[in-house]
């Protein structure tokens, strides 16, 4: 690269803010997004987080460092990826901040992290498991993993030679009181030991000097300059100790050439963001990403931006679709969404609600008027006829006041079931239309904590009007302390200036801490759901140990955050009441300073107190703020979520044309279609044909990619290239949604709901469907009926508990069954759990149920595919084999031949031994089988 390409990708102008922005993942795998969104938001681009968390977790691998630096670039930053000495990092010479570093954590894998600002002694790390960090150097650098990358010596020299090395050596060597000559010397030699003995030596004397064995200056020179001496020598590695050496003899190259294994720590550096000029053009397809085993990129250890040469040449990074949406999209504002959404019943409500505000706060006035009266009644009122008339008026105007906080409190809480309602709508009416890729991307627990999260937006409103109540508290009384005594005005307004702008200046930093304790809540929501589906397994394998490790962690983050949380609003709270009754107390001194009527000074004494009483509740209030803030921006996300694309015009997947004469299946088309995963190709370069109306067998060993060949069916997964055509049209959008509707799908995976027999066999049939009773007995579940106390009304369970995992699924069999019109018919292991013989017999039926349909059966058992008309191999995420199972058995070293040989070995020659003792499971008795017959 030349200097002029380097120079073309100067950063722009724009300035990342003082503190990281705060972002905290939801799971184990959401640190990738996390950091860039950090890192974004920090340099003023606006980034949706769960556009960028759908990227990561299904088009790319977001663990990935090498990813992280090509979606930086491609979302409008300047990054590069270097790997420099730990001690360097904070070194200002060496420019290496922000950046994203890989660190290693105290248990689990390694883990990314954005290293923001250095302040002084301290570092300032955005950590997403955990929310903002302050490090000292000495943690940081214990922290930081150093990745090992071999080199050429001709790439090590030209790396050592850079100013990125250069630079922060010259000036730890200046602390050391060495100079320059030192690595002059170095840079001059033409052995690359010279450099590395340097280094090594540098930080050997380094720990001396900070341990006090030797003092900076001649003597930590003369020292330094043995050790290079010596280590730069042949042999020379033995002078300094290993662990001081940064680069040491590697093994020879593939060449045999020599090779320097180089240690340092692995940094995605951001310069800024990229100049209008070089933005990304939207285009698709992104780099391919590496794992954090090999994370960095040889030929960007320190040479200029790629950014440059690539925006020069090419007009900038090509930007995914993905990437594109989740810059694209809106900010998400909670305050004007739910406003929308209260308009849609008229704003005569809230109007009415807004003047009956406005009264009660007058009334404050009123109130300390009506006090002073009272006070003065025995001066003014003389007659016992007089003083009963007020008495009533007070009665009556306590009366209204009455009616009128009732009303609003009813009204407040009317408008919130409303919203609730408005919000409970829209959530039925978005979730058939998002698209799986966002279920994918986020937690099954998560979600269910924001729907179970609701009921929380009823207390908005009241929020809403608890918050305006205290703002026009606070202007009232403030107004009448000015009207009472205009003089105060220099103190009353900035003291009720002062009651709303501390809280407001605070909030920033309570929302981050409120967001990190519903984020380490969410974690904690989602430990519990796991515990508790996998409590059986805990508690067989002697788990509860490992688990309560993993628990106490959690809960450990969880109430650091809630103390942090807690420490912030109450230091608000104190300096809120201190300064609000200082200066009320000033006020009133004041007052009386300037010689001011006592008649008036009993209104101002109260007034003056009232002030600082109201500003604490208003600021008391604005704390609620980011709870409900963080609340309604969790419930609203799913709203924005991209829906699946709109059908294309044509005919439908899921019906033929009117008039035409299709025949009742589906044709299927794979067109080089390539399927990935987090960055990971799960299949690759499928290219094949489906007839409408053939029955076809997939067989393959254990994660070759079986399932994930059908589930593109289902919408799983989409092709990143290729395409995948249903009755000669492309499978997405509405289409899929149709094609959907024709689908008949068995897989152990389908959810048994705790609801009746009848209800989990009719879930999802048609209104119409009278065969009832024959796929009861085609699926084989009269005697699971029998078994049942009280029949068909019996509930199942919690996930199909009470039926055994064989009955389950003859219930799943039996559900799809009722589909009898279905175009398209998917069994994944439909029968797991079930006897060979019984297997058999179901298989048969459902063929024969469906024998119009295409029909897709995943399967293990290789031998029950040789009825099949045609069968297809899966292996390495290829399809590798596809024939007539006839031929393909025939065929001397085909796949199919090896799996049916490898099943026929198992079932005669192991489970065939006499060492066996067979016991057959029967209407809940074990008894002893005699014959291979009776094996089940």
């Amino acid at each position: 690269m030349n200097a002029a390409a380097s120079a073309g990708a100067r950063p722009s102008s724009a300035r990342r803010s003082f503190f990281a922005p705060e972002v905290v993942q939801t799971s184990a795998m959401d640190c990738g997004p996390a950091t860039l969104k950090c890192l974004l938001e920090g340099f003023g681009v606006s980034v949706s987080y769960g556009r960028l968390r759908e990227a990561c977790q299904t088009d790319v691998d977001g663990t990935s460092i090498d990813t992280l630096e090509d979606l930086a670039e491609q979302l409008g930053l300047l990054a590069q990826q270097i790997l420099i000495p730990p001690e360097h990092v904070l070194l200002d010479e060496a420019q290496a901040l922000p950046a994203i570093a890989i660190v290693r954590q105290a248990a689990g894998p390694l883990h990314v992290v954005v290293l923001w600002r250095r302040h002084g002694g301290l570092v300032q790390v955005m950590d997403p498991s955990a929310g903002r960090r302050w490090l000292t150097r000495r943690q940081l650098e214990s922290e930081l993993y150093l990745h090992p990358l071999p080199l050429s010596v001709a790439d090590f020299r030209a790396w050592a030679a850079s100013e990125g090395v250069t630079r922060p050596l010259g000036r730890r060597l200046a602390w050391l009181g060495a100079g320059a000559q030192p690595l002059d010397a170095a840079l001059a030699s033409p052995d690359w030991r010279a450099i590395a003995a340097l280094d090594a030596g540098a930080r050997l004397v380094a720990s001396l000097v900070r341990s006090g064995g030797v003092g900076r200056g001649r003597e930590a020179a003369r020292v330094l300059r043995a050790l290079v001496e010596r280590g730069a020598g042949a042999g020379g590695e033995e002078a300094i100790p290993p662990a001081f050496w940064a680069a040491r003899p590697g093994p020879p190259g593939e060449r045999g050439e020599e090779q320097i294994v180089v240690r340092g720590a692995v940094l995605v550096r951001v310069r800024g963001r990229r100049p209008p000029s070089l933005a990304p053009a939207a285009a698709a397809g992104a780099a391919a990403p590496r794992s954090l085993d090999a994370p960095h990129r040889p030929q960007s250890l320190d040479a200029p931006y790629r950014s440059g040469d690539a925006a020069s040449e090419q007009g900038g990074p090509r930007l995914s679709p993905e990437l594109a949406a989740a810059l694209a999209e809106p900010k998400v504002r909670p305050a004007r969404e739910l406003f929308r959404m209260l308009r849609e019943d008229g704003l005569l409500t809230p109007a009415v609600l807004a003047g009956a505000l406005a009264l009660s706060a007058a009334t404050v006035v009123l109130e300390a008027l009506l006090f002073r009266g009272l006070m003065q009644i025995g001066h003014g009122l003389a007659l016992f006829e007089q003083r009963l008339a007020a008495l009533a008026a007070l009665f009556v105007f306590l009366l209204l006041q009455l009616v009128v906080e009732l009303s609003l409190a009813s009204g407040m809480i009317r408008l919130g079931r409303h919203l609730e309602v408005r919000l409970r709508i829209a959530f039925l009416a978005k979730i058939p239309r998002i698209g799986d890729r966002y279920f994918h991307s986020r937690p099954a627990s998560d979600m269910a904590q924001r729907s179970h999260s609701l009921h929380v937006l009823r207390a908005l409103p009241t929020f809403g009007g608890q918050l305006v109540r205290a703002g026009l508290d606070l202007a009232v009384t403030t107004a009448a302390i000015v009207w009472i005594d205009p003089a105060s005005a220099r103190l009353a307004v900035p003291c009720a200036a002062l009651a709303l702008a501390l809280p407001l200046a605070a909030n920033r930093a309570l929302v981050e801490r409120d967001l990190r304790v519903r984020t380490h809540a969410g974690a904690l929501t989602r430990f519990y759901l796991d515990a508790l589906l996998g409590l059986v397994p805990i508690r067989a394998h002697a788990a509860e140990r490992a688990v309560r490790r993993e628990h106490e962690d959690l809960l450990a983050r969880w109430a650091l955050a809630g103390r942090s949380l807690l420490r912030a609003a109450l230091a608000v709270d104190a300096i809120q009441a201190l300064l609000g009754f200082g200066l009320a107390a000033w006020i009133l001194g004041d007052f009386l300073a300037r010689g001011g009527a006592l008649s008036r000074a009993l209104l101002l004494f109260y007034w003056s107190l009232a002030l600082p009483a109201i500003g604490q509740a208003l600021a008391s209030t604005l704390l609620q703020y980011p709870a409900h803030r963080n609340t309604a921006l969790r419930l609203l996300e799913p709203l924005g979520a991209l829906e699946e694309e709109p059908s294309a015009v044509g005919p439908s997947a899921a019906a033929p044309s009117p008039g035409s004469a299709a025949p009742a299946g589906v044709a299927i088309a794979f067109e080089r279609a390539r399927i990935q995963a987090a960055g990971h190709v799960i299949l690759q370069d499928v290219s094949l044909e489906i007839a409408a109306g053939s029955h076809v067998a997939i067989v393959g060993s254990s994660g070759a990619g079986k399932s994930s060949l059908v589930g593109v069916l289902l919408g799983w997964h989409r092709p990143s290239d290729g395409r995948v055509l249903v009755d000669g049209r492309p499978l997405s959008g509405e289409r899929l949604r149709e094609l959907r509707e024709a689908t008949a799908w068995v897989d152990p995976a389908i959810q048994l709901w705790n609801r009746s027999f009848l209800d989990n066999l009719r879930y999802g049939a048609p209104d119409d469907a009278a065969d009832f009773g024959v796929v009861v007995a085609a699926a084989e579940l009269r005697e699971v009926l029998e078994r049942l106390p009280e029949g068909q009304k019996t509930a199942l369970g919690e996930g199909g508990g009470l039926v055994s995992g064989g009955e389950g699924q003859r219930v799943r069999l039996g559900r799809a069954m009722l589909r009898r019109d279905a175009r398209l018919v998917i069994l994944d292991e439909p029968f797991r759990g079930l006897d060979r013989e019984r297997r058999r017999a179901l298989l048969a039926r459902a063929r024969a149920r469906w024998r119009g349909a295409t029909l897709l059966c995943v399967t293990h058992d290789i031998g029950e595919t040789r009825a099949f008309e045609r069968v297809l191999v899966v292996d390495g995420g290829r399809v590798v084999e596809d024939g007539d199972p006839a031929e393909l058995a025939a065929r001397s070293g085909s796949r199919y031949r090896a799996l049916l040989d490898a099943e026929e070995v198992v079932q005669r020659g192991l489970w065939a031994s006499g060492s066996w003792r067979r016991l057959v499971v029967a209407r809940g008795r074990v008894v002893e089988a005699q014959t291979e017959g009776e094996r089940g």
